[in-house]
């Protein structure tokens, strides 16, 4: 202070808010970049003292502290298992417990189900096709070559359940 002509004054109210992220960012760079002083930067933004040493001490962006356990897979093995998996038919249906094994990762089950939480992946049961015997199949073709020429006339003969349309346009 002894090399400044002047006095800083210090505000009689000192400023309730916290600095967010811009203001720390301009008494950085005119610290730094534009080489203020301390109570030059006080002069110019009525910043208080505290505020001012704060933001130089501090990093320009506050770090988030994660909490719980760290995840047991990395990125690029999540990503590699989800490939994995989406790859196939037989990859998507094998069970997670086995999934360590064939991709030798060494986890469990909790931290694969873990991976495709974090990358949006859920699992679910699939559905299943009803079964069709060849009668079955002969029957449908046999029928749907009946009517492959009908009119629009003899489909509005037809009483459809379910909300079956079959002409095109507005319902």
């Amino acid at each position: 202070m002894a090399d400044t002509p002047y006095s800083v004054p210090t505000p009689k109210t000192p400023s309730k808010h916290q600095l967010t992220r811009d203001d720390r960012l301009r008494i950085y760079t005119l610290y730094h970049d534009a080489g203020f002083t301390q109570d030059d930067i006080i002069l110019q933004t009525n910043y208080t003292r505290a505020q001012v040493q704060y933001a130089l001490s501090h990093r320009l962006t506050p770090q988030k502290h994660t909490r719980g356990r760290k995840a047991f897979l990395n990125t690029p093995q999540r990503k590699r298992l989800i490939e994995w998996v989406t790859a196939s038919q037989a990859n998507r249906r094998t069970k997670w417990a086995d999934i360590p094994t064939i991709l030798e990762l060494d986890c469990g089950e909790k931290a694969i189900r873990a991976a495709f939480q974090k990358e949006g992946f859920v699992r679910r049961h699939a559905r299943r096709k009803p079964p069709l015997s060849e009668q079955n199949k002969k029957d449908r073709l046999d029928w749907a070559w009946e009517h492959f020429f009908w009119d629009e006339d003899q489909w509005f003969n037809v009483l459809w359940s379910d909300e079956t349309w079959v002409t095109p346009g507005r319902h």
